[in-house]
Order: C-alpha cells, then structure tokens, then sequence
C-alpha cells in the first residue's frame, strides 16, 4: 500500500460519439490523494470521516467490508475550481451497507426515494410471477406467457430507473443513461453507481474542472480485487459513459 503505482498503467477513458473523440483523465495527482484516504480508512474503519468518534454511525463502518459480503471500490477526483482553488472529491461506488449517500462523499446520481419507490412497486407486480412459475408446467403455453409478461415487467421497471440517471459533460449538455451510454447492446446493471460516473457528474453539475482521477478497491479480496490496489474504470459499465461525461473537460 505504500508503494506508488504506475500511473501509467491506468486508464479513465472512453469515446465520445458526439465528438468522435477518445476522452481521458490522468491519475497521477489523484493517487496521492487516493493513498492518504487509505491511511484515513486504516486508522478510523469507518467512512463518517468528519464525524466525531463519539457521533459515528454504525452503519458507515468497514467492518462489513471483510466479511463474505467483500470489499468495494472507492475513487478520488482532483478538481479545480473557478478560481483555480484545488477540490477534492471522493465516492464510493454503489451503496455502502445499503446507504446511498454519506457527508462527504460524492451523492448518488440517482434519487434513492424515487429510486425505491420503483423498486418496490416493480416488486409487488414481479414477485406473484415469480412464486406462480414453479407451480406452472414448465414450457406450457401458461408458463411461457407469464414468463413473457415478468420478463416485460423487469424491461419497465428498468427503463424507469434509468431514466432517473440525468448524466452532465463539462459542456453543461444532459443526457439519459440510455442516450450517454454508447454501446448499444444492453446496459449492464449497476451503470452509473461507479466510482467514476459519481465522481464526473457531481463536477459537471459544480461546475469543476476535472483535473486527476484514480480508484482503489478497498475490504477482503474478491476475484482478481485486491485492496489497496488501483484499478482503471470498468470496460463494461463505465467506459461507454465516460466518452461523454468528460467531453468539454479539456476546455474548461
């Protein structure tokens, strides 16, 4: 942990469809950055950073991170303000022991109530199908169409839940998830819940350069994860949002 990593060996891009360019961070800056909030998280094993000890939460612990639940990514962009005032921002991806948003963490792009409430009501339509299936003749006519119609219901409660994702570039320009993402094969669950995304949307939206940007993967190992390791974005969920959301940060 306290070797340096190449920076080198990192990439935070991805292609612009709109521009016709490959967009990109270097992750130099944000290393450093990056090893001194694992020496936070060593020393406090918790996220709550800037809470006192005595008004921690429980919830915000890391302790959950060694257990067979594992670990999960966290990121670090350096940023400029108008005034050319250095910021740093930090996130961790997804929700942290099922909470979506901590003080002093980067907020989710989505809103959790509304996020939730679509969940829920997804739920109680898809739930009866799914309990309904196992008594059905499997390849009856019956099973197939109630299999069709959970199958409709999953692509609708998706469609509304991404559609609660408003992405921003550094040109100020907003687009949906589904229209940001440019791999027109399926958006995988989980887009727009990274490090990454996080990260460019709140400086987008804050009007922040973006100047360095690096994410470490922090709890017990899971598959080839090690923590305190670097890792570059994600080619399945991130790259094809990057394109965009860094467009225009070149020009600020």
């Amino acid at each position: 942990m306290d070797k340096h990593p190449d920076s080198n060996s990192l990439s935070y891009s991805g292609y612009c469809n709109t521009c016709n360019k490959i967009h990109s961070l270097p992750s130099e800056k944000a290393i450093a950055h990056c090893i001194k909030l694992m020496q936070q998280l060593q020393a406090d094993c918790r996220l709550d950073l800037d809470t006192p000890l005595e008004k921690a939460d429980e919830r915000l612990s890391t302790k959950h991170l060694y257990t067979e639940i594992g670990g999960e990514m966290l990121g670090v962009l350096v940023c400029e303000d108008t005034l050319g005032n250095e910021v740093i921002l930090r996130a961790f991806s997804s929700t942290h022991n099922c909470v979506w948003n901590v003080s002093g963490w980067v907020p989710h792009i989505a809103n959790e109530e509304k996020y939730m409430k679509i969940v829920n009501e997804g739920n109680q339509e898809i739930h009866p199908l799914t309990e309904l299936l196992p008594t059905l003749k499997k390849g009856s006519i019956q099973w197939l169409e109630k299999t069709l119609e959970r199958k409709l219901i999953s692509q609708k409660v998706l469609a509304k839940l991404y559609a609660l994702y408003e992405i921003t570039n550094f040109k100020n320009e907003k687009r949906s998830l589904t229209d940001a993402f440019n791999i027109k094969k399926g958006i995988p669950n989980g887009t727009g819940d990274c490090c990454a995304p996080k990260l460019l949307n709140h400086a987008a939206k804050n009007n922040l350069k973006p100047i360095s940007i690096a994410e470490f993967y922090w709890g017990k190992g899971s598959g080839s994860k090690v923590e305190g390791e670097f890792y570059s974005s994600c080619s399945d969920k991130c790259q094809p949002l990057l394109g965009f959301m860094l467009c225009g940060s070149s020009e600020n």
